[in-house]
């Protein structure tokens, strides 16, 4: 099996950028006109995943725990109460790393985006059901030019994932309650899918479960729920609240994070949701932090694990804590408690996690438990 390799990844990422930032700028790829109605999402293989199919949300979960006293053992996933009442509807993030401008357009390796999605929202499917549309994202050279230049490439994305969504309204959902699940350039979309169809419309937001665009940037002015990036959906603040957002990035407990972010409007702060808190109660460590083995440390002694996933148990412990100009983060770090052998298998002082990016390749991986526990504890309350 095929598993997220995030530091391959977060390596071409950075070097892409810093290419960028040196070379003379390549010309911008034509963007596609947006799409209008057609039939393409009624077409199985314009999805990466869909219910009843062997595709990259069916792929293993398994993971090898490490126990306190170093001991292990495999652990599978099993199905929440009330998962069959509820949709996770998913936009992956940026796996096109080209440095031009320009929308992704072929699909013929499905790889990059397969393994980045069973590795932040594959354990879902233990909880909802889930589903995934392809879309012509932007490349991430696109993000690096200017909001003119951009804006055309990321409507045809916007109109991609609008079209996968109105589909899956239409012809999969028959009125389930519904969580949207994002990263990076898919919280993006998710953000825009929010904007569009629940922030001005009540009756749809009461079909909304959660919301959750992680790693992308959201703001509420300073001290408020409300306002901000939504006029309507709040920030989540409390247990059992639904038709609400959890959102955050994260960095290394230490990191460096002055001039390394865009900053909130004047007056507003960005947001950041505990989900360990929001789940468990203040203080709580991350429940279930489930690490891809190709990711843990050579010197870890995990290397050898026959599971795709490493699993951690209340190990890891994260804080929204205030950075410079309003920038809200979640800082992470290992927190054992007294007795506890484990080390982190993640180095922290990593180069590639210390950059401009910080945690945001693993923002799902650390506080996965916690977020699957945010939708298993809503989906067994429905009636």
């Amino acid at each position: 099996m095929g598993t997220f390799r995030p530091l391959r990844l977060a390596s071409r990422v950075l070097a892409a950028a810093a290419l960028v930032a040196c070379a003379a700028t390549p010309a911008p790829i034509a963007p596609i006109a947006p799409a209008g109605p057609s039939a393409r999402y009624a077409d199985a293989t314009s999805w990466l995943c869909l219910p009843g199919r062997d595709d990259a949300c069916a792929r293993s979960t398994d993971a090898t725990e490490v126990r306190p006293d170093l001991s292990r053992v495999v652990v599978r996933d099993t199905r929440a109460p009330g998962a069959e009442k509820v949709d996770c509807f998913y936009v992956y993030p940026t796996v096109d790393l080209r440095l031009g401008a320009a929308n992704h357009e072929d699909f013929a390796d499905l790889e990059p985006m397969a393994r980045t999605t069973a590795a932040q929202v594959a354990r879902f499917r233990n909880v909802c059901t889930l589903y995934a549309p392809l879309y012509r994202q932007i490349t991430i050279g696109t993000y690096l030019r200017s909001a003119e230049v951009k804006r055309p490439y990321t409507a045809v994305a916007e109109a991609d994932v609008d079209e996968a969504f109105l589909h899956y309204m239409r012809h999969y959902n028959g009125g389930r309650k519904i969580v949207l699940l994002g990263h990076s350039q898919g919280g993006e979309m998710v953000v825009h899918l929010l904007k569009r169809f629940f922030d001005g419309d009540p009756k749809t937001r009461e079909q909304l479960l959660l919301a959750m665009p992680i790693g992308w940037p959201i703001e509420v002015p300073k001290g408020r729920a409300t306002g901000g990036t939504f006029a309507n959906v709040p920030m989540c603040t409390r247990a059992g609240e639904t038709a609400c957002v959890v959102a955050y990035r994260s960095h290394a407990v230490g990191t460096d994070v002055a001039s390394k972010h865009a900053t909130p409007s004047a007056g507003h702060e960005s947001v950041c949701v505990n989900p360990a808190e929001l789940a468990h109660g203040p203080g709580r460590p991350f429940s279930r932090a489930f690490l891809p083995t190709s990711l843990v440390a050579a010197d870890s002694g995990l290397g050898d694990a026959a599971t795709p996933f490493v699993l951690l148990r209340d190990f890891y412990g994260g804080a929204c804590v205030d950075g410079p100009a309003g920038y809200r983060y979640l800082a992470v770090s290992a927190t054992p408690p007294p007795g506890d052998l484990r080390t982190s298998p993640i180095r922290f002082s990593s180069l590639w996690l210390r950059g401009a990016l910080g945690l945001h390749l693993l923002d799902y991986q650390f506080a996965q438990g916690d977020l699957v526990d945010l939708v298993a504890e809503r989906a067994g309350a429905l009636q």
